[in-house]
């Protein structure tokens, strides 16, 4: 009963901002292809720069990720991510790579990898993602494969040392009500769970400073809430066009939360991303 809630409360959310985005556009056409001809898929080279805090499953998490975007000719752009955070008792180091195609008026196309490493566990995704870009609506994802490494207890296995290899994909929407505001909603599907996040991130009068937060549940009792202030570096642009024009959303970011839904105590009441450290 409590997963077909949040599974009703998660499709009652995306269906209010495909009517939100719907309304907003009707009658108003997005920007044709031809009057973006000219438009490279990265502006120029740009990146931002985020601090961030909040919790996973009763678990403090705090730290830092930044990306670099580069333009590749005309059509074709490279970005590279990095995360640093603490959080589970343990430090996290991140890295990832984008390398896509993208028409600003239409979408994106490309390949994406990461990973999280820890002494508890090592994350790996690589996979394709993609994203169609409306007038004041986006819709994008990501599918692939995730390779799962933990040291400790798992929610997914009896034994420590365990390595399980698995489908991960990604499906959001988010509404722009103003150019400056994004409303999202996804869900995500690892470990063969399923999470649901709602977010929303505002870009302030203060040139590239953006504030923003993440809360979600899921399977097994996930929890997850995180917020912080990012910085965005490449020119004055509204938040719209920084999000279509200039760098994708980091891959340690879009995953970082749900890694933690990996580890929990098979046969106990501690929940799912509660680190119980086996010794060696």
């Amino acid at each position: 009963m409590l997963q077909h809630n949040h599974t009703s409360a998660f499709v009652s959310a995306f269906a209010a901002l495909v009517l939100v985005s719907g309304s907003s556009f009707a009658g108003t056409p997005a920007p044709s292809i031809a009057a973006s001809a000219d438009e490279p898929a990265v502006s120029a080279v740009n990146g931002k720069l985020d601090g961030f805090y909040g919790a996973v499953n009763h678990n403090y998490l705090r730290g830092t990720a930044g990306t670099v975007s580069l333009p590749l000719g005309q059509r074709f752009g490279l970005q590279l991510d990095g995360l640093f955070a603490h959080g589970f008792g343990t430090d996290i180091f991140g890295y990832g790579g984008h390398f896509f195609t993208r028409n600003p008026a239409k979408g994106l196309l490309g390949l994406a990898f990461g990973g999280l490493h820890s002494t508890d566990f090592n994350d790996v995704l690589a996979g394709v993602e993609g994203e169609l870009y409306f007038n004041k609506f986006t819709v994008g994802g990501f599918v692939g494969y995730n390779n799962y490494d933990t040291r400790v207890l798992s929610t997914f296995a009896s034994r420590t040392n365990t390595q399980r290899d698995f489908i991960a994909a990604r499906l959001f929407a988010a509404v722009y009500p103003v150019d400056n505001l994004a409303i999202s909603a996804e869900w995500q599907n690892r470990f063969g769970k399923n999470f649901y996040i709602l977010g929303l991130e505002y870009q302030t009068p203060i040139r590239g400073v953006a504030l923003y937060v993440d809360g979600g549940l899921g399977d097994n009792h996930y929890r997850q809430i995180i917020g912080g202030v990012r910085i965005y570096f490449g020119g004055d642009k509204t938040l719209k066009d920084r999000h279509r024009k200039d760098d994708p959303e980091s891959i340690n970011t879009s995953f970082g939360g749900t890694a933690g839904a990996g580890i929990g105590s098979p046969g106990q009441q501690t929940p799912p991303g509660f680190f119980k450290r086996i010794d060696s």
